[in-house]
């Protein structure tokens, strides 16, 4: 007990020292709320869609075949979209998908994978026109 407490104690105090460095050196970009808001809603119509091997192609959901070829997956469900804030501005922001799937129809064990849907550069991101005409409202992060 005593071993699994102190592994726990340096465990956190590691990760601590990581998450501080990590937050000290990025860089902040403009509006990276907005960002994050604008990025999310785009992609927020995904969020529930189920989907199986022969519906893919029909849809718009094709970049889940790789992933589904990968995994060897047949059916699941897209059950999260979120978005990763760069380091810095020549990190591009992207969007994830969370990916449940369940192979029996009896079995508990559920796979989670998160797959990169979008990829795009802070510059070209406020180059958009439908980020421009985005009206932020601030309300999605103080309800979270």
């Amino acid at each position: 007990m005593l071993t699994f407490l102190a592994f726990l104690f340096f465990g956190s105090i590691i990760s601590f020292i990581y998450w501080s460095i990590w937050h000290r050196q990025r860089q902040n970009l403009t509006d990276e709320n907005k960002k994050i808001d604008f990025l999310t809603n785009r992609f927020l119509y995904l969020k529930g869609q189920k989907y199986d091997k022969e519906t893919i192609s029909n849809t718009e959901l094709e970049f889940l075949e790789v992933w589904l070829k990968r995994k060897g997956r047949k059916k699941g469900e897209i059950i999260d979209v979120f978005t990763s804030l760069p380091f810095n501005e020549k990190k591009p922001w992207k969007v994830f998908v969370t990916i449940k799937s369940k192979e029996f129809v009896f079995s508990v064990i559920h796979d989670k994978d998160d797959l990169e849907i979008f990829s795009i550069l802070d510059k070209d991101l406020e180059n958009l026109d439908d980020y421009k005409s985005y009206q932020y409202s601030g309300l999605s992060k103080e309800m979270e």
